[in-house]
């Protein structure tokens, strides 16, 4: 099962304006919906976002926000498609909470989500100051 299907995007747009929007090809509204996880999998790089886009059920719960914020970024990718009975204005700025909201939330750890484990197969930067050189007195 999906993490977001187009039943949970009708807390965001109604049902009607979606068959208008999408002249009811749900390809559409699942494109948008794909594109908006992925949109949010690349600010949540520390996560295993993997495993949280797998959880069923229950576990969905602790990432009621996240939903909320994906389905915020996905009626935004839905709706450039055509603006019928949509506030474009509440949308885009919804999108943009969402967007600052994956920010605050790759600079943070959340309790309960996983994280990746460490190894060492990602590459890392390493670095260090100029030398310090006496001469220059």
């Amino acid at each position: 099962m999906p993490f977001i299907t187009k039943q949970d995007l009708e807390t965001h747009i109604w049902p009607e304006g979606m068959a208008v929007i999408s002249r009811d090809d749900d390809d559409k509204i699942n494109e948008a919906i794909q594109s908006a996880m992925m949109e949010a999998s690349q600010y949540l790089t520390r996560y295993n976002t993997e495993t949280i886009f797998s959880s069923v059920g229950t576990d969905k719960l602790k990432y009621a926000n996240l939903i909320t914020y994906i389905k915020d970024i996905a009626k935004w990718h839905f709706i450039n498609v055509v603006n019928v009975q949509v506030d474009l204005e509440l949308a885009e700025s919804r999108y943009d909470r969402a967007i600052k909201a994956l920010i605050h939330i790759s600079k943070n750890v959340m309790n309960g989500w996983p994280l990746f484990e460490e190894d060492f197969d990602r590459p890392f930067l390493a670095g260090s100051n100029r030398k310090f050189n006496h001469d220059g007195f």
